[in-house]
C-alpha cells in the first residue's frame, strides 16, 4: 500500500468503542477490551474498560471520524480549522489516526 492508497482510507471506529465529554467540556473515549487468554488474565475481569481524554484538537479531529470521510478530507477540515501547512496538518492528522489504531480505537477502511 503506497501513500495515496492510505491517505484514501477511511477510518471507521470500532464497535467497543464509546464518547462521552468530561465536566471540563474535552472529548473522553471509553475503550472495552476483552481479557487475554494466559495464566495472569485470568485474575483480571472479564472486560477491562480504558479511558483516553483528547484534548482540543484530538477531539476535533475524532469527531471528524463518521465512517465515511476519507483521510485526506479529515486533513482537508484540519486545514480549514486550524490553518497550518499542509505538511504540519498531515503529519499531525496521519500520526493521531496511528495512535487510535494501534490503541484499538478505530480500523483503517481501504477502498
Amino acid at each position: 500500500m503506497d501513500r495515496r492508497q492510505s491517505l484514501e482510507g477511511v477510518p471507521v471506529l470500532n464497535e467497543n468503542v464509546s464518547q462521552a465529554d468530561d465536566e471540563t467540556g474535552r472529548l473522553v473515549i471509553n475503550i472495552k477490551v476483552k481479557r487475554g487468554n494466559s495464566f495472569l488474565a485470568r485474575f483480571q475481569p472479564p472486560v477491562l474498560e480504558r479511558n483516553i481524554r483528547l484534548d482540543e484538537i484530538g477531539g476535533f479531529v475524532f469527531k471528524l471520524i463518521d465512517n465515511r470521510r476519507t483521510v485526506l478530507e479529515i486533513i482537508e477540515l484540519f486545514l480549514e480549522k486550524y490553518r497550518v501547512n499542509r505538511r504540519e496538518a498531515t503529519l499531525s492528522v496521519v500520526a493521531f489516526l496511528k495512535s487510535l489504531v494501534k490503541k484499538g480505537v478505530v480500523s483503517i477502511v481501504i477502498k
